[in-house]
């Protein structure tokens, strides 16, 4: 059940999900419940505190990747939001998944906020926005297009519009933000 390097163990793909899907059921009991217990194949608590308190009485939780048949389904039964990548139907598609996922747990679709995932680059100029999308491009190929928003304001601004507009499911651009230091 795991991969071993000369620095540490890493536990196969099915495990790490499986650990993650027993993190996930302590969150939620930590965020939620006075003490909680769980005992997992992976992870035990036992009358465990969570002090402080969350101050709005929860914590959402969100939860990364696309993996249609675990962590889509994880998405579904513990998450507040997801947060996917993609092209726009690659993104249709994976948000599907994520309303079948729901409709077989009993849970509202519409429970589950919807975030995209990519980096953007704001530049002072479009000639420096140009100066990084011909390094960006040819290293990033395919996945340049709906992976990345590299632009002066005015061109991030409408590439960020172009993303919410086209996908009307999604609540949020969640992005790794670079910016060139002077």
């Amino acid at each position: 059940d795991v991969c071993s390097s000369d620095l540490f163990d890493y536990p196969r793909d099915g495990v790490r999900l499986d650990m993650l899907e027993e993190a996930l059921q302590i969150c939620r009991a930590m965020f939620t419940e006075e003490t909680p217990s769980f005992a997992g194949e992976h992870y035990r608590i036992e009358g465990a505190y969570n002090l402080p308190r969350p101050l709005r009485g929860d914590i959402p939780i969100l939860v990364g990747g696309g993996g249609e048949k675990r962590t889509l389904r994880l998405v579904a039964q513990y998450a507040d939001a997801c947060n996917v990548h993609g092209d726009p139907d690659m993104i249709r598609h994976k948000m599907a998944v994520i309303d079948r996922h729901c409709a077989d747990v009993g849970r509202d679709p519409a429970e589950v906020r919807r975030t995209w995932a990519g980096t953007l680059f704001l530049l002072d100029t479009a000639e420096e926005a140009a100066g990084y999308e011909a390094m960006l491009r040819p290293a990033a190929g395919d996945e340049y297009d709906h992976n990345f928003i590299v632009g002066d304001e005015a061109a991030v601004v409408d590439r960020s519009e172009e993303h919410t507009s086209e996908l009307q499911s999604l609540a949020y651009l969640v992005c790794r933000l670079l910016l060139e230091k002077k």
